[in-house]
């Protein structure tokens, strides 16, 4: 919930120019997270601020999960080669085969299939998932239209659907779930191909007895497969840093604010209490209404968020020289001292 990074304008030439000319004017490893245990201090102190509360403790599965088995040398090649054959010429083809064979019989591609075991007996994660999150993080292009994801709504009726009403429920319902996952109430992602056998009581009572590193083996049985859990850790909490060549996934364990901009300016507004609970829907309604009806002070060539949609490495060293001049332009805007918590 934290450093959420915005950029609400298109790269337009215009934006691109505006965003280096503020840096001018200003002057300016995270390897795979595995998700921490569940805390319960402060947290869901009620069954009423949760989802739901799972008889199976959300990561009851995670330690017994099985990894991808890292492919024979020989089965990788004649995927590249089953691949190849319908892109490229004959001769293509055959040129390509006679690599394929030098580069299994000739002594590199032994070695570098070692390495990869090696490297997969080290990781807690598949073989493939540090090299997937490589190539997102290391890729300099601008986040804006190339990775950032978008979510539409359909219309919310009533007197209630106003924008900052909307905004809050959706806000607080979020807190919701992130008490859920973080108190281990939240169920596991199960794929259930027999569901008439493990969507029951019995099956839930049955594999949450079991120890955490076998139990996916005792739902597999009945044909429920456990998933992937780890990434839950990036979904709150959690922020994209960017670096000069890759970028880091960063998390924030005390955070208890969410980030909102709007036009130019950036305020933080308090979701959780000192003790973790969610704040009332009327006190972070009450706080979005404040921004809303704040006027945006800030100049158009100081719009620092238009810096987010710079290629990464520009935006890196923007970002940088803004830290060393004043936080205050990367900070956030504090709201005035909200009303009484009932």
């Amino acid at each position: 919930m934290s450093g959420i990074e915005s950029a609400l304008f298109p790269p337009e030439a215009s934006c691109w120019h505006a965003a280096r000319q503020v840096g001018q004017k200003m002057l300016l490893r995270q390897p795979l997270l595995r998700l921490p245990r569940p805390r319960t201090r402060g947290l869901a102190s009620s069954t009423a601020e949760l989802l739901h509360s799972s008889r199976i403790p959300t990561l009851h599965f995670q330690d017994s999960l099985p990894k991808l088995p890292v492919p024979t040398l020989n089965a990788t090649l004649k995927r590249l080669l089953s691949s190849a054959e319908p892109l490229v010429s004959a001769a293509e083809l055959a040129e390509t085969h006679r690599l394929a064979a030098d580069f299994e019989y000739g002594g590199a591609g032994e070695r570098l299939q070692a390495q990869l075991i090696a490297n997969d007996q080290l990781r807690y994660s598949s073989y493939i998932s540090q090299p997937w999150f490589d190539m997102y993080l290391t890729d300099r292009a601008p986040l804006l239209l190339n990775y950032n994801p978008a979510l539409c709504f359909h219309d919310d009726p009533g007197a209630a659907g106003s924008q900052v009403g909307r905004a809050a429920r959706l806000v607080h319902a979020s807190m919701t779930f992130l008490r859920t996952l973080e108190s281990g109430n939240l169920e596991p992602d199960i794929f259930h191909t027999e569901p008439k056998k493990s969507k029951t009581g019995a099956f839930e009572e049955l594999v949450r007895l079991l120890p955490r590193s076998v139990s996916f083996y005792g739902a597999a049985a009945v044909g429920a497969y456990p998933l992937d859990m780890s990434q839950y850790a990036n979904l709150f909490r959690s922020t994209r840093l960017p670096g000069t060549e890759r970028d880091a996934l960063q998390t924030y364990a005390g955070s208890r604010h969410v980030m909102v901009q709007r036009g130019g300016s950036f305020f933080e507004v308090e979701v959780l209490d000192a003790d973790g609970g969610t704040l009332p829907l009327a006190h972070i309604r009450w706080q979005l209404q404040q921004i809303v009806d704040a006027p945006d002070e800030a100049k158009p060539d100081e719009a620092v968020g238009l810096l987010t949609s710079l290629p990464r490495h520009e935006w890196a060293e923007a970002r940088a020289q803004l830290g060393a001049v004043s936080h205050t332009h990367l900070v956030r805007v504090r709201l005035r001292p909200p009303p009484p918590h009932p």
